[in-house]
């Protein structure tokens, strides 16, 4: 155990008017996660661990946690849109780290407050800029992104009905296209974009236009299907989320996850170049 985690213990268990066992807060004793796999640094595959997810948001969840007896099953489960349907129908119990969106919200229960926000931007081939103010800009331009990903809801209605973008299975299959000029932009999170394009040696090719498109919320969530769903563990994460966020713990475990993260792809030399 860190430094930093030890002192984040003391703080937690300071806070906590006694230990938590499992029992007290839900009938589980494991969660099975899973969430986008395309998302580094804040989750992604474990070369090390085949089948296993991996992260920033991972050790988040188990530090909220770490007052319990609840153990975290982090599992990829492949494309972001299967870990969505295996959400809306109980296959899995949470996701580490979702946008909220009216849809999203039928069929999961949000930890509040979000765990960190996130700035998503347009992208586009070094030598190929244009000037983005709006979304109206994006008008008549052929866009790309991961498909299923959501930009919060104000936009993706707005893209729905406006815009004109393809899904691809991956963000790097997505920047592959845009190097192609398949695409004239692609919309993708800023930090995951700039790790994503570090990795795979193509930073110096692909820029990101200065305008977000937008910034929003990442949570946890619960799948309402869940047998591990309790309104008392959903109140203790959102405690410790709280104090989680107060403690900036999301921005000190940036970099070690981002190193991480650049270790394995080159360890394993995973990271698509096509």
């Amino acid at each position: 155990m860190s430094a930093f985690t030890k002192t984040l213990f003391l703080i937690v268990a300071l806070s906590s008017s006694q230990w938590v066992s499992a029992s007290e807060l839900t009938i589980c004793n494991r969660l099975v996660v899973t969430g986008n796999a395309e998302y580094p640094p804040i989750l992604w595959r474990d070369q090390n661990h085949p089948g296993k997810l991996t992260g920033l948001a991972i050790e988040l969840l188990e530090l909220a946690l770490m007052d319990t007896e609840i153990s975290v099953d982090a599992r990829d489960r492949g494309v972001w849109a299967r870990a969505l349907q295996e959400a809306k129908h109980g296959e899995i119990d949470m996701l580490a780290g979702a946008f909220l969106t009216n849809e999203r919200q039928e069929y999961m229960d949000y930890i509040v407050p979000q765990f960190t926000d996130v700035p998503s931007v347009v992208w586009t081939k070094k030598g190929k800029e244009f000037n983005y103010q709006k979304w109206e800009d994006l008008l008549d331009r052929r866009g790309g992104t991961l498909v299923n990903n959501s930009f919060g809801q104000d936009f993706d209605a707005y893209a729905k009905k406006n815009l004109k973008i393809l899904s691809s299975a991956s963000a790097e299959r997505s920047f592959a296209m845009l190097l192609a000029d398949r695409f004239d932009y692609v919309l993708y999170e800023l930090y995951q974009g700039l790790t994503i394009l570090e990795s795979a040696g193509l930073k110096s090719k692909v820029v990101a236009l200065d305008n977000p498109i937008s910034i929003e919320g990442l949570y946890f969530t619960f799948s309402k299907k869940s047998g591990c769903n309790s309104e008392a563990l959903r109140r203790h994460l959102s405690e410790r989320v709280t104090q989680l966020t107060k403690f900036n713990t999301f921005e000190r475990l940036f970099d070690k996850h981002m190193q991480a993260w650049l270790l394995q792809q080159s360890n394993f030399g995973v990271v698509q170049r096509d």
